[in-house]
């Protein structure tokens, strides 16, 4: 054999196994037996368009869970609202039982011994009367200031052309919401309901402790309150006469506040701090 022929022999020889080494490397790398250590050369010597790199997964960002807005499930344009017995009662707070007024405690035994001569006591210092703008004078530098920091932190801003409270019995909380003129209502803050009795359902009627279901607005504001300052709430209101009428009920209660200190009994204790930034 002449030498033309033996390199062409030898060139078609190399040719093969070069081939064959590559498709055994491909098939080894990718299948599950341990390469020896003369494929695993031949495989490190493959082209960079040969080896397969794993393909990056995109993980596709979760969207920010957005709260609807809790004035989303009612209309807030309640027109005006029919309240003939709190303008009346607003005009002559002395007539509330509860709020104002502490009842004279007399006693009705009758004693045929002589009457004890009074031992000279310090009078007993009278409570004092406050108005409306005196009260809001005397809170407001400190509640206001706990206040915007509040709007600041919501970055609400301050001052709001309107507010809105949103009781939830179940979780004891009292939510603030504010806006601004033609804009939307923003949450400001949560506070916490210290104290408030009863449980599930509306206030039916006197005396059975039950925090109301329903809107309401604010009717009064109490200066003078037994439980620092209070808010008059307007229950009841048009829906609830009108259930009541159906029903047969006729003495609903009343007196219904968001006041101050920490012991309700039908009404939202908020503690006196909480209770001044929402009076």
């Amino acid at each position: 054999m002449n030498a033309n022929k033996r390199f062409t022999l030898v060139a078609i020889v190399l040719s093969c196994m070069t081939c064959a080494g590559t498709t055994l490397a491909l098939v080894s790398l990718d299948g599950p037996t341990r390469p020896t250590n003369s494929i695993v050369q031949q495989g490190d010597k493959l082209r960079p368009s040969l080896v397969v790199t794993p393909e990056r997964v995109r993980v596709p960002r979760p969207e920010p869970i957005m709260r609807p807005s809790r004035f989303s499930f009612f209309d807030t344009d309640f027109g005006d609202l029919d309240l003939p017995e709190a303008v009346e009662v607003a005009a002559n707070p002395e007539s509330w039982s509860v709020e104002v007024q502490e009842q004279p405690v007399t006693s009705t035994k009758q004693s045929n011994s002589k009457p004890k001569k009074l031992s000279r006591s310090p009078k007993k210092l009278r409570k004092r009367r406050y108005t409306l703008n005196q009260r809001l004078a005397e809170i407001s530098p400190a509640a206001l200031s706990r206040l915007k920091a509040k709007f600041e932190t919501a970055k609400v801003a301050w001052p709001p052309a309107e507010v809105a409270y949103i009781a939830i019995k179940d979780e004891k909380a009292l939510e603030l919401h504010a806006r601004t003129k033609e804009g939307v209502w923003t949450y400001v803050h949560r506070y916490r309901v210290l104290a408030a009795s009863g449980e599930r359902g509306p206030k039916l009627k006197r005396g059975d402790k039950q925090v109301p279901e329903g809107i309401y607005r604010i009717s009064y504001l109490n200066p003078n309150s037994a439980f620092h300052v209070s808010l008059r709430v307007s229950y009841p209101n048009a829906f609830d006469r009108k259930m009541a009428k159906k029903d047969g009920r006729k003495d609903l209660g009343g007196d219904i506040m968001i006041h101050g200190k920490n012991a309700s009994a039908g009404c939202l204790a908020m503690g006196d701090p909480s209770a001044e930034e929402l009076f």
